[in-house]
């Protein structure tokens, strides 16, 4: 049965496209606007985010176009598991409560954010308090008036500050984390069908959201080994792995303190019912209203006889009714005692190891915290931990593997969980956790981050490494490595706090993301000073010579070159030799039309040299083309280009 005739080849590599046709960089991004699969071509940055509205793939688009000035293939991708709050707390005497709601398309950007009140007021009167806000961990920060507005919608990151009737005092203080939204496995397969069904090559897929694990490793890689064997096109993808962060931005647990705001008129009524269920009730006001729930733990002071510490059983607006506290029967005066809560922290000693601490609300899975995380807890009055290893991690508890501790209750905001994790150890995590994505020469894995100015938000936000090197590979010819040193450094790329101390991973400093195949950012041994790439790496197998990306992109063009020409070929009728061959003046012109557009694509001169050392195509002599179905053989020897990895000088001194 005949079967539509095509043009096919493999890629052998030894040790020792056409990027793309048009060279587009793509782009493949969850977005909350307009998530239909579609790519679009876009040439500058308002035009995207007109389309799609904001999101960290609008971001990247933004930085490849303000940076290499070529157009951009944008991919949106349906949002599958929705950005979140991450951790939050609070300090300060403030009675308003702060909380948190999505604007139209949800949470759209990781953010490290705080809040300062710097000049104090009632929310919703007068002018209402003013204070600075920062999304970039302090590195820039932009001053708010509330005025009368209860509400605050931060531009762009889809987070919308609900401030609850009460005042905000100079010197409180919020600090919130929120996480990116991501895409799914159905998204990416999506993508890479509807990208296989339009007629514009790409140089690289730019994957936009940080992978987990090698699960999702494959995902990328095999939609990139696809496109290759079903479509024909030629391409590597290029992302990052999930890093653990820099030392301020580790897994934190630690509660946010609520205060129940009692009037000038109010009374507090305790009645002593028994060993267990004794209540607090109030004249007016509602418990509900100001973010009390059960299992919180709250702090009653400024009585006379009921200065407690005990956790909610149960809790109606008015009346709350203690677990196990017991109280004395006793009616305050109008506007007397403060009650504070939080959610609770129940520490448990199960034995000799084993023990759990279990809170009532919040997530330590989406603070951050994973099974194997070694630990820091402050605050307690009976179990302040210096390290000990995480033995599980759900959502609600947390099993020590060592530690013994004591029986206690005690709210949150006063305890701090915090992760300790050296970079070291993090690349380890990473390394093991990426170890089976292997002999893949399609995928270009990052690790690490380095803070750069958003062009859209102007927040200096912590971006990939990939990023990074993106914007770096698509100012440069193919054969030119990213990491080439005489390039200078990244424009605008910080891997340092604002003390001008390094916080992020840097290849020289911390060592090992290059011994375990990631792509990451290097400072100089001598300077200049600045960022660069370290390496750029795809996860081909050591000693491939593929294992440079640089390498994979002019491999790319050369098949994409050899590919269309050959296509081209199809139904082509040469004149045969008496043994079925064709002969060798036909091979000849066939040949020698491959042969130039190799040339054309990979030995000319460019403003930045050839791509290529050496590029042709040579058809087989052996093929015999009588009758039907038959097939033209080739072979397309690929002389890449040398690259300078190390550089030995013997010093003589005489």
């Amino acid at each position: 049965m005949p079967t539509r005739p095509q043009a096919s080849l493999s890629i052998a590599t030894t040790g020792g496209a056409y990027a793309g046709g048009d060279g587009y960089a793509v782009i493949l991004a969850c977005v909350g606007k307009n998530a239909d699969g579609v790519p679009r071509v876009f040439t500058g940055s308002p035009r995207c985010s007109m389309q799609h509205d904001y999101s960290q793939g609008a971001d990247l688009a933004a930085h490849l176009l303000a940076k290499t000035r070529s157009p951009i293939i944008f991919v949106p991708m349906p949002i599958v598991t929705a950005g979140a709050l991450r951790m939050q707390r609070s300090t300060g005497t403030g009675t308003s409560i702060v909380t948190y709601s999505a604007s139209t398309y949800g949470y759209l950007e990781e953010v490290d954010a705080t809040l300062t009140v710097t000049t104090g007021g009632t929310v919703g009167a007068g002018s209402g308090p003013i204070f600075t806000l920062s999304l970039d961990g302090g590195r820039t920060t932009k001053t708010v008036r509330l005025g009368t507005a209860s509400t605050y919608t931060i531009p762009h990151v889809g987070i919308v500050l609900n401030f609850g009737a009460g005042t905000m005092v100079a010197g409180d203080t919020l600090t919130f984390r929120f996480t990116a939204p991501k895409w799914d496995n159905a998204g990416l397969t999506a993508a890479r069908t509807a990208l296989a069904a339009q007629q514009k090559a790409s140089r690289s897929w730019n994957v936009v959201g940080d992978l987990a694990n090698s699960t999702e490793a494959g995902y990328v890689t095999t939609i990139t080994n696809a496109y290759e064997t079903t479509n024909k096109r030629f391409v590597y993808a290029r992302t990052n792995v999930r890093d653990g962060g820099t030392p301020s931005m580790l897994a934190k647990s630690s509660g946010v303190k609520r205060w129940v705001k009692i009037t000038a008129a109010e009374t507090l009524t305790f009645a002593e019912v028994g060993a267990t269920d004794d209540t607090i009730t109030r004249s007016v006001g509602s418990f509900v209203d100001d973010g009390l729930a059960v299992g919180d733990v709250v702090t009653v002071a400024g009585t006379t006889l009921n200065n407690v510490t005990g956790r909610i059983k149960t809790l109606t607006a008015t009346v709350l009714t203690f677990d196990a506290t017991d109280l004395v029967a006793e009616v305050t005066a109008a506007g007397v005692g403060s009650i504070v809560a939080s959610n609770g922290l129940i520490f448990a000693e199960v034995g000799g190891t084993g023990d759990t601490i279990t809170r009532n609300a919040g997530s330590f899975v989406t603070e951050g915290f994973a099974a194997g995380d070694i630990v820091t807890i402050t605050g307690t009055a009976s179990n302040n931990v210096t390290t000990d290893a995480l033995a599980s991690v759900s959502a609600t508890v947390l099993t020590l593997a060592s530690t013994d501790l004591a029986a206690e209750e005690i709210g949150s905001h006063n305890v701090t969980i915090t992760k300790v994790l050296s970079k070291a150890a993090d690349v380890s995590l990473a390394d093991i956790a990426f170890a089976s994505v292997d002999a893949q020469k399609r995928i270009d894995l990052g690790y690490g981050r380095a803070r750069v100015l958003s062009p859209i938000t102007l927040w200096e936000f912590r971006r990939p490494a990939s990023w990074h090197v993106a914007v770096r590979e698509y100012q440069h010819a193919l054969h030119v490595a990213s990491w080439q040193n005489d390039l200078g450094p990244l424009d605008g790329v910080d891997l340092e706090d604002t003390n001008k101390q390094i916080v992020e991973y840097d290849e020289r400093v911390d060592g090992g993301a290059l011994a375990a195949r990631f792509t990451c950012l290097t400072t100089s041994d001598n300077g200049p000073n600045g960022t660069y790439v370290a390496m750029a790496l795809t996860r081909a197998t050591d000693g491939d010579v593929l294992a440079y990306t640089h390498n994979m992109a002019v491999t790319n063009k050369f098949c994409s070159i050899v590919q269309a020409e050959t296509t081209r070929m199809i139904g082509k009728t040469p004149v045969l030799n008496a043994d079925g061959t064709a002969t060798e003046s036909e091979l000849k012109l066939l040949e020698a039309r491959i042969n130039q557009a190799l040339t054309e694509g990979l030995l000319s001169p460019g403003s930045e040299g050839q791509n290529a050392s050496s590029a042709t195509w040579v058809a087989s002599r052996a093929d015999d083309l009588r009758g039907t179905g038959k097939t033209l053989h080739g072979s397309g020897p690929l002389g890449l280009r040398g690259t300078i990895t190390n550089v030995d000088t013997a010093v003589v001194v005489t």
